[in-house]
This record gives structure tokens, sequence and C-alpha cells, in this order.
């Protein structure tokens, strides 16, 4: 994840010297679409002052927040990345209100921008938690169930066999899936150009890889060994 938090950091970063006073009529959003008359209402020079300072901030504090969490607990760093840049931008939002109190019908237009944050956040947080909770398989009469985020339900008949593997397959690109830290959960596409499913919730080798009739699903636990699943797997798919 350090890939992304330098791209962000750097996006972050450069947005802090390309609005300019000369230009902020042009591209800077909300300034642009006000008449002369409202934008003699905003002290430009000291909203660009704050802009430029919280964008450098937050490029790099964005980075140094990673390599301090990827240190001490990749599954925070994945939340941090996900949830600070929009809560930065919220508090940036609300920050920005003074440098635009005396221009008419602007206050409803960032009343909606940080509604739209705050729903944002809301749907990001969701999703950590729930991409973050530890899946399970429970072995029911007949299927087998993998609980949690991106989860199903396959038939007894449709687990053709069991195997422990040493690594994960090489991942090209994540299909449609949910990946932070040590979780990743969903459809990813390997390098070969196969789709398989991963529930991996943490790291610990060996994975445990089912062979369905639909495609591979490579599976670990936080609470049970890949080596105790699938022992519990193969004595329960016996007649």
């Amino acid at each position: 994840m350090l890939i992304p938090a330098l791209i962000l950091s750097v996006v972050f970063s450069s947005m802090a010297f390309i609005v300019t006073k000369s230009n902020a009529k042009f591209i800077l959003s909300g300034y642009n679409t006000m008449s002369e008359a409202q934008r003699a209402f905003v002290d430009i020079d000291a909203y660009l002052k704050f802009y430029k300072q919280f964008h450098l901030f937050l490029g790099l504090s964005v980075l140094a927040g990673m390599l301090l969490l990827e240190m001490v607990d990749k599954n925070l760093a994945g939340v941090f990345l996900g949830m600070y840049p929009l809560l930065a931008y919220l508090y940036f939002i609300v920050k920005s209100q003074k440098y635009f109190s005396e221009v008419k019908n602007q206050k409803v237009g960032n009343v909606i921008v940080v509604a739209v944050l705050i729903f944002a956040v809301g749907g990001v947080g969701y999703l950590f938690f729930n991409g973050l909770k530890n899946s399970e398989i429970q072995l029911n009469a007949d299927n087998l169930e993998i609980t949690g985020m991106y989860g199903e339900k396959i038939d007894r008949d449709k687990i053709l066999g069991t195997k422990l593997v040493s690594e994960l397959p090489e991942i090209k690109i994540r299909s449609n899936g949910f990946s932070a830290g040590d979780f990743r959960k969903g459809d990813f596409r390997t390098k070969d150009g196969k789709t398989v499913k991963l529930i991996v919730n943490n790291t610990e080798k060996p994975f445990l890889m089912l062979n369905t009739g639909e495609g591979e699903i490579y599976f670990s636990s936080t609470i049970q060994s890949s080596e105790d699943l699938m022992g519990r797997i193969e004595k329960w798919k016996k007649p």
C-alpha cells in the first residue's frame, strides 16, 4: 500500500502549487463559477494560503502515516489510507466556510458537499468494518458455508478437493473485491489470466485451497489453522 500512499502524497502536495491567484478563477472549484461581484467578497489571498498549507500537510501526512503504520499494523494502515483523506477533506470544507461566508448561496452548496463527504466516510467505514471481519468456514448438512464479505455456500458435491498451498497465486488485478492490509476478499485475476476467489484473513501460511466446480477458492482464518480446517472438511466430505 506504500505505492498508493506515495501517489496520493504526490497528488495532494502538487495541488498546493497548481492553484494560484492568477488561475483560481479558472480552476478553483466553487470560486470559478462565481461572478466577479461574488468574488469581491472572498479574501482569496487568505484562502489560498490556507489551501496551500492544507494540501502540503495532507500530502506529507498521508505518506508519513502510512510509513509508520505499515511497521505497526498493516490492517490499520489500510483503514488509515481509506479514511484519512476523506476526514481531512471534511475538515477542509468546514474550515473553508469562513472565507466564503459573505457570498450568497455558497453555504447551500457547501452543506451538500459536507453531506456527501459524511455519506462517503460512513460508506467507507462500513466497508472496512465488514471487510476486516474474520471469515469462517461452517460445515452444514449439505453445504460448506464461507461467512462474511464475499462469502458463499458451496454444495458438498461441488467440492472436488482440498489442498494446502504455501503461496497465493500471483495476482494481476482485483476484479471485484476488497483488499486492505492482510485481508483479500473477492474475485481476483491472476497473471496467467485465471479468476480465483480469495477469502484471506491473514498471511499466515499455508493457505487452504478449495477446488470447486466453479473455480479455486483460497482461504485463511485468524481463528483456526488451515491444517485443522482441511482435516475437518475431509472428514465432513466422507459419506
